[in-house]
């Protein structure tokens, strides 16, 4: 019975076009990507190149060696106050995790420039259990890293190789 509904899902689920997002699909066939950061120890840039290694998108070891290049400039984590209680202390935090990358391809051409990638979350506070709620934000700030990081890619994956793309027209 169990195998019998596995069989019926997967034909279902098959037939409506669902498919498991992986590495961008737009990149011809057999090109590499290299990864660069202008952090030495961004998390970010390791977790990408973890995501696209294992979704199967060949990775480039050395520059010289990819048809593309993503470079991620800035990774920015902020905390805000939004609210406060009638003492005036914190009782609502905005917390932001942001990114900003481009991607050129190996002459030198940018396919997206300084493109931004940013998650909002809120964190209601009390001083009373200060402890959970550190943790709590931990938590929310690892599952809004893995949010920016699905973000990029589906960024990546609406590039048009053919054509240069500028997500910021403001910038000359």
């Amino acid at each position: 019975m169990l195998r019998t509904l596995a069989i019926i899902l997967a034909i279902t689920i098959s037939a409506c076009g669902w498919h498991l997002r992986g590495a961008p699909k737009n990149f011809p066939p057999d090109s590499k990507l290299y990864i660069t950061t202008e952090d030495p120890r961004s998390e970010l840039a390791e977790s990408i190149t973890r995501l696209l290694q294992t979704s199967g998108l060949p990775l480039a070891e050395e520059p010289s060696e990819a048809d593309f290049t993503l470079t991620i400039h800035k990774e920015i984590e902020q905390k805000r106050t939004v609210s406060v209680d009638a003492q005036g202390r914190a009782s609502e935090y905005e917390l932001i995790t942001s990114a900003e990358y481009s991607v050129r391809d190996n002459t030198g051409r940018d396919l997206l420039t300084q493109a931004r990638a940013d998650v909002y979350r809120t964190l209601e506070w009390d001083d009373a259990e200060v402890v959970s709620k550190g943790e709590e934000e931990r938590l929310q700030r690892e599952e809004m890293r893995r949010e920016l990081i699905g973000r990029i890619i589906d960024r990546l994956r609406r590039i048009e190789i053919n054509a240069p793309v500028r997500d910021n027209p403001a910038l000359p």
